[in-house]
Protein backbone atom coordinates (compact mmCIF):
# COMPACT_ATOMS: atom_id res chain seq x y z
CA UNK A 1 0.00 0.00 0.00
CA UNK A 2 0.86 3.66 -0.36
CA UNK A 3 3.04 5.15 2.67
CA UNK A 4 0.21 7.64 3.12
CA UNK A 5 -1.80 3.84 3.84
CA UNK A 6 0.81 2.63 6.11
CA UNK A 7 2.50 0.57 3.69
CA UNK A 8 5.89 1.16 2.36
CA UNK A 9 4.86 2.22 -1.28
CA UNK A 10 7.38 -0.02 -3.16
CA UNK A 11 4.82 -2.70 -4.03
CA UNK A 12 2.11 -2.68 -6.52
CA UNK A 13 -1.69 -2.12 -4.48
CA UNK A 14 -4.62 -5.09 -5.01
CA UNK A 15 -5.96 -2.00 -7.21
CA UNK A 16 -3.16 -1.88 -9.64
CA UNK A 17 -3.57 -6.08 -9.65
CA UNK A 18 -7.30 -5.65 -10.17
CA UNK A 19 -6.57 -3.29 -13.27
CA UNK A 20 -3.79 -5.54 -14.33
CA UNK A 21 -5.67 -8.85 -14.50
CA UNK A 22 -8.80 -6.48 -16.44
CA UNK A 23 -6.24 -5.42 -19.43
CA UNK A 24 -4.21 -8.42 -19.19
CA UNK A 25 -7.95 -10.66 -19.67
CA UNK A 26 -9.43 -7.73 -22.43
CA UNK A 27 -6.01 -8.30 -24.40
CA UNK A 28 -6.33 -12.11 -24.47
CA UNK A 29 -9.88 -11.69 -25.38
CA UNK A 30 -9.61 -9.02 -28.15
CA UNK A 31 -6.46 -11.49 -29.42
CA UNK A 32 -8.51 -14.64 -28.98
CA UNK A 33 -10.97 -12.79 -31.42
CA UNK A 34 -8.97 -11.99 -33.91
CA UNK A 35 -7.68 -14.91 -34.35
CA UNK A 36 -10.96 -16.80 -35.18
CA UNK A 37 -11.21 -14.12 -37.99
CA UNK A 38 -8.47 -14.52 -39.43
CA UNK A 39 -7.07 -10.84 -38.23
CA UNK A 40 -3.27 -10.69 -37.80
CA UNK A 41 -3.15 -8.09 -35.16
CA UNK A 42 0.16 -5.78 -35.84
CA UNK A 43 -0.69 -3.54 -32.04
CA UNK A 44 -2.96 -4.35 -29.40
CA UNK A 45 -2.51 -2.12 -26.13
CA UNK A 46 -5.00 -2.44 -23.49
CA UNK A 47 -4.36 -0.41 -20.20
CA UNK A 48 -6.75 -0.52 -17.56
CA UNK A 49 -7.50 2.44 -15.30
CA UNK A 50 -9.88 4.00 -12.33
CA UNK A 51 -10.54 6.39 -10.07
CA UNK A 52 -12.06 6.18 -6.44
CA UNK A 53 -12.03 8.45 -2.69
CA UNK A 54 -9.76 6.68 -0.46
CA UNK A 55 -11.99 7.53 2.17
CA UNK A 56 -14.23 4.19 1.23
CA UNK A 57 -11.59 2.09 2.08
CA UNK A 58 -10.82 3.59 5.29
CA UNK A 59 -14.71 3.72 6.07
CA UNK A 60 -15.14 7.29 6.23
CA UNK A 61 -18.15 9.18 5.79
CA UNK A 62 -18.85 12.15 3.40
CA UNK A 63 -19.66 15.42 4.64
CA UNK A 64 -23.34 14.72 5.09
CA UNK A 65 -22.72 11.19 7.05
CA UNK A 66 -23.32 9.07 4.28
CA UNK A 67 -20.35 5.88 4.05
CA UNK A 68 -18.42 6.69 1.03
CA UNK A 69 -18.21 3.77 -1.18
CA UNK A 70 -14.99 1.46 -1.43
CA UNK A 71 -15.61 0.75 -5.31
CA UNK A 72 -14.20 3.01 -7.99
CA UNK A 73 -16.59 5.26 -8.99
CA UNK A 74 -15.46 4.77 -12.78
CA UNK A 75 -13.41 2.21 -15.31
CA UNK A 76 -11.58 2.92 -18.32
CA UNK A 77 -10.24 0.37 -20.80
CA UNK A 78 -8.32 1.91 -23.32
CA UNK A 79 -7.26 -0.04 -25.97
CA UNK A 80 -4.86 0.75 -29.12
CA UNK A 81 -5.02 -1.58 -32.55
CA UNK A 82 -3.68 -2.18 -35.31
CA UNK A 83 -3.78 -4.43 -38.15
CA UNK A 84 -2.37 -3.65 -41.67
CA UNK A 85 -5.45 -4.49 -44.28
CA UNK A 86 -8.41 -3.75 -42.13
CA UNK A 87 -10.08 -0.41 -41.53
CA UNK A 88 -10.87 1.42 -38.17
CA UNK A 89 -14.23 0.77 -37.90
CA UNK A 90 -13.54 -3.02 -38.05
CA UNK A 91 -10.85 -3.08 -35.59
CA UNK A 92 -13.69 -0.68 -33.23
CA UNK A 93 -16.09 -3.60 -33.65
CA UNK A 94 -13.21 -6.35 -33.18
CA UNK A 95 -12.52 -4.58 -30.08
CA UNK A 96 -16.09 -4.56 -28.97
CA UNK A 97 -16.52 -8.16 -29.54
CA UNK A 98 -13.69 -8.83 -27.65
CA UNK A 99 -14.65 -6.99 -24.90
CA UNK A 100 -17.66 -8.67 -24.87
CA UNK A 101 -16.26 -11.90 -24.44
CA UNK A 102 -13.51 -11.32 -21.47
CA UNK A 103 -14.86 -12.57 -18.96
CA UNK A 104 -12.81 -10.08 -16.19
CA UNK A 105 -14.29 -7.38 -18.26
CA UNK A 106 -17.86 -8.43 -18.25
CA UNK A 107 -17.58 -9.54 -14.51
CA UNK A 108 -16.85 -5.56 -13.38
CA UNK A 109 -19.47 -4.21 -15.79
CA UNK A 110 -22.24 -6.11 -14.57
CA UNK A 111 -21.73 -5.83 -11.32
CA UNK A 112 -21.55 -10.11 -10.44
CA UNK A 113 -23.08 -11.06 -6.89
CA UNK A 114 -20.41 -11.48 -4.69
CA UNK A 115 -20.80 -14.05 -1.84
CA UNK A 116 -18.92 -13.55 1.48
CA UNK A 117 -17.95 -17.11 3.60
CA UNK A 118 -16.69 -16.15 6.56
CA UNK A 119 -14.28 -19.33 8.91
CA UNK A 120 -13.75 -18.05 12.43
CA UNK A 121 -11.43 -20.40 13.86
CA UNK A 122 -10.52 -21.02 17.45
CA UNK A 123 -12.72 -18.63 19.68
Amino acid sequence: MPAALGGNGQDVTPGWLHRAGLASCTATAIAMTAAAEGIALDTLEVRASSRSDTRGLLGMQDASGDLVDAAPFDVTVSVRIAARGVDAEQLRALAARGCACSPIQRAAACATPLALTVDVIGS
